[in-house]
């Protein structure tokens, strides 16, 4: 009911305006501006990439599966995982998606009191440049590898090099924006790139070799975790509904139906979308106790 009166608030403000003085008008904005404010602060924020496990939350905003008594779910859109990091250290959102590499990081030398709702089907695959020629992971000898540090691609990167024991050394170079990633691939700037999903399809569409996919490997990494820095039950009761309507919706129409949400969210045209692989997404459950482990192992 909250939400409902804010904007019955507004409302009024709204039809009381016209006819006006200045200094009437001036406060009438200022107490429009609180009103706003306070509702942010209220909200459940979430932090979301540009990849594709995390189509639940964009349909489940998009479609409004949620009951906007209980919940003002608000999205905050990032290209790097490390600002949804710097995000949820100042507090400024509520849950996130992210992978527990990362995550478990936080909770570690952060001391974030981060909770998961669930798992998710993120999954990596490290895409060799065309033009370095690069068709298995030996190939990488003396290579640059674009990666985030502490994160799945800096773990996955360690598993790839001392399984495939390159000649050389490989290197890394941090590059943290999804799309700058991509740029780079595009302009052959560096040798071998980390990329989610629709990246992953985008780069293969392009000509771009394939060298490792993480969703042969045992480890899930993906995970949308919970910040509680206070007590927001009702809504991640609330969100953890909409999740799982949005996962109900996507399995039964295929995620090709939701190429417009692709486009809109993640930079990926039509064909990319209708591209992808067949993606299952699973309703909300706990990650792997494994994986947990796993993770606090890296």
């Amino acid at each position: 009911m909250k939400r409902l009166h804010y904007l019955l608030i507004l409302a009024i403000l709204a039809l009381t305006s016209c006819g006006q003085t200045t200094e009437q008008r001036k406060a009438a904005e200022a107490e429009k501006t609180k009103l706003e404010k306070a509702a942010y602060t209220a909200a459940f924020k979430i932090a979301v990439m540009p990849t594709m496990d995390c189509l639940p939350i964009y349909l489940l905003k998009d479609s409004v599966l949620y009951d906007t008594t209980k919940v003002d779910i608000r999205l905050l859109r990032f290209n790097a995982q490390m600002d949804c990091d710097t995000a949820i250290i100042r507090g400024h959102v509520q849950a996130a998606a992210s992978d527990l590499i990362r995550t478990e990081r936080l909770r570690r030398i952060r001391h974030i009191p981060i909770t998961y709702m669930t798992g998710t089907n993120l999954s990596w695959q490290l895409i060799g440049n065309r033009k370095s020629k690069l068709s298995k992971p030996a190939d990488l000898s003396d290579k640059i590898v674009a990666m985030t540090r502490f994160s799945a691609t800096d773990m996955l990167t360690d598993k790839v090099v001392k399984a495939a024991q390159p000649k050389y050394q490989v290197f890394r170079s941090q590059i943290n924006d999804v799309f700058v990633r991509m740029k780079m691939l595009q302009n052959n700037e560096l040798d071998a790139f980390w990329f989610a999903e629709p990246q992953a399809t985008q780069a293969r569409l392009s000509g771009h070799n394939v060298l490792y996919d993480s969703a042969e490997d045992a480890f899930r990494p993906g995970v949308i975790a919970f910040i509680e820095k206070d007590n927001r039950t009702l809504q991640q009761n609330a969100f953890r509904e909409a999740y799982d309507k949005a996962v109900e919706l996507i399995n039964k129409n295929g995620t090709a139906y939701y190429a417009a949400l692709i486009e809109k969210y993640m930079q990926a045209d039509k064909a990319v979308a209708k591209s992808l692989p067949k993606i299952i997404y699973e309703k909300a459950n706990a990650p792997r106790p494994s994986d947990v482990l796993q993770a606090r192992k890296h």
